[in-house]
């Protein structure tokens, strides 16, 4: 974004869509609208309410999902980019026209934040990484497997995108690429939807730092749209988007207290002994130091939700927006690292509550022995479908095309399995390439294993469990 003109946000608001809507909206808030839509039917949305926000398989349908995790990120995200856009119109940086729009974007990238997530969380984020690391070789074809002993060869650096695979850039690529039942243009939603979810402005294999280049927001299959979309805004590579911002608060706020919430449900603590525990907490990283929020006595406690979560999120909130507004330049060049921070009252206390939950929640019975079914399913999976990576590119066609092919009969049934828009996706990026080109069948192979991933990363924790039972014999899926 040139900074030589004043200040104001209403640049960042951008209606351009990849392929323009044949539908005419004349108010520029129904194209946000119109982005909520396309989330919310879309079937990758749905599914996330069988993927678990900490304990996957859950029967008590109190505890959170995904989708619900990400409603009630949606609804602080709201309420946070309301105040913001207030705040920054009455100032001159927002125009009172504008207000809606932002508002309906942070919603929408609220409601988008975790679509990429695979099944069982960050452990299936592990096992993909892992086997990205470690078992990638035997699954590369013999007409290629020459380039992967050349550390700086293409398929080394295309293989980036698995390694450093995370939810994040997997969502960008849904909501891009994946949807392609229509076309090649997915959801085809506005570039400040896209924007808002390009939480590391990174691509795989690029240089990474600690702060908000830590992790990648994009892989190499989405560089060329990620570039084109910043160009089009004026917005500079590896600079956030400023929305982001308030998206990232409300996930931060939300699932701190989510995941305690979910704990005391669970009956694994209590809300006396979470705040003994976050009592602990809080002296070991700043020993005499003041707590700043109220922590209620055993006689006053009337409850998690309404002594603790509600007032503490109010509090966490008021900080974030007077940082936005603090923090504006930085904000709005993209270089900011976030509104919650930790050498501040309300990120101290919500890093206090991360600690407790990684010492009590996450190393709980319930969600340790559902972490290694996770990393065992995910990695059973891969590796059965490392048959068809392992295949030449004359074979692998003939299997797409639904030609003949002698043998492969394994092969085959496994390639059955595949949702038909993530083949339709795959077809759609490699016909972009030409058969005779050089390094074709290496784009091919890492086309392909992202076809792979993109089948695997979009199931459900239940139908990943029940497909790798099936794979092992255990049971038969009807």
């Amino acid at each position: 974004m040139d900074n030589s003109i004043e200040r104001t946000y209403n640049g960042f608001i951008s209606i351009t869509r990849v392929r323009k809507s044949s539908l005419q909206r004349s108010r520029i808030i129904d194209q946000f609208y119109s982005d909520r839509s396309r989330i919310i039917y879309s079937s990758s949305f749905r599914r996330l309410q069988q993927k678990a926000q900490v304990f996957s398989l859950e029967p008590n349908s109190s505890v959170r999902t995904r989708l619900t995790h990400s409603l009630e990120v949606s609804d602080l995200g709201r309420t946070l980019a309301n105040q913001i856009a207030y705040r920054l119109e009455k100032q001159k940086k927002l125009t009172k026209d504008k207000i809606l729009s932002l508002v309906a974007i942070v919603e929408n990238a609220c409601l988008l934040h975790d679509i990429g997530n695979p099944p069982f969380g960050h452990f299936g984020e592990a096992a993909i990484r892992e086997w990205a690391q470690n078992d990638i070789r035997s699954s590369i074809p013999v007409e290629i497997e020459d380039q992967i002993e050349d550390k700086n060869s293409l398929l080394n650096n295309l293989i980036n995108d698995f390694k450093e695979f995370d939810g994040n850039p997997q969502g960008f690529r849904i909501v891009t690429k994946l949807h392609a039942d229509y076309d090649e243009y997915s959801l085809n939603l506005t570039y400040s939807t896209l924007l808002c979810i390009l939480k590391y402005p990174r691509t795989t294999g690029e240089e990474k730092n600690e702060g908000i280049l830590k992790k990648a927001g994009n892989f190499q299959t989405e560089k060329e749209l990620v570039e084109k979309i910043y160009r089009e805004v004026k917005m500079k590579l590896k600079h956030r988007y400023p929305f982001v911002y308030i998206m990232e608060a409300a996930d931060d706020i939300a699932y701190c207290m989510s995941d305690i919430a979910d704990g005391i449900e669970k009956g694994i603590l209590t809300e006396e002994e979470f705040l003994n525990e976050f009592k602990i907490e809080w002296r070991n990283s700043f020993g005499d130091e003041k707590i700043p929020v109220d922590l209620p006595e055993k006689k006053d406690l009337k409850g998690f939700n309404q002594d603790i979560s509600i007032p503490w999120s109010k509090k966490a909130m008021d900080e974030a927006v007077k940082r936005f507004i603090l923090l504006d330049k930085e904000i709005y060049e993209g270089s900011a690292e976030s509104l919650i921070s930790n050498d501040k009252d309300m990120g101290r206390v919500l890093e206090t509550m991360k600690n407790v939950s990684r010492r009590i929640l996450y190393t709980s019975f319930e969600a340790e022995s559902i972490e290694i079914t996770g990393y065992a399913v995910i990695t059973g999976i891969l590796n059965k479908y490392s048959s068809i990576l392992k295949m030449s590119y004359k074979d692998f066609k003939c299997l797409v095309n639904d030609e003949k092919i002698k043998g492969f009969d394994f092969e085959k049934r496994l390639f059955h399995l595949v949702g038909k828009r993530y083949i339709q996706a795959y077809k759609h990026e490699v016909s972009k390439n030409v058969e005779t080109e050089e390094n074709f069948l290496i784009k091919e192979w890492w086309l392909r294993a992202h076809l792979i991933i993109d089948h695997i990363s979009g199931m459900t924790d239940e139908f990943a469990l029940e497909t790798y039972q099936m794979f092992e014999g255990i049971r038969l899926m009807r």
